[in-house]
């Protein structure tokens, strides 16, 4: 599916650039949806990365201290196993 569309755009961008070097009737249409299509790509861009930093957000504030409670105390008792290492060395 993925090769499809692939080709489907390789084929799309390689008669656009033709009919563009062709000097055709249409080359102001064809530019001015090239700008639009360009421009829709922007919003698009703008829309995910605005999406992405909402979802890192939320994760983050979601997180509550208690996901956190059980990690803490390991690493305590490891230290503390490391402290006792030492002073017995």
């Amino acid at each position: 599916m993925i090769t499809l569309i692939f080709l489907l755009l390789l084929g799309l961008t390689g008669w656009t650039i033709s009919t563009l070097m062709s000097k055709g009737k249409h080359q102001e249409a064809i530019k001015n949806e090239l700008g639009n299509i360009l421009e829709s790509l922007k919003y698009l861009t703008a829309s995910v990365t605005a999406l992405v930093k909402l979802l890192m957000k939320d994760s983050i504030s979601s997180a509550k201290e208690d996901d956190f409670a059980g990690m803490r105390s390991n690493v305590i008792d490891l230290l503390k196993i490391e402290k006792k290492e030492k002073e017995a060395a």
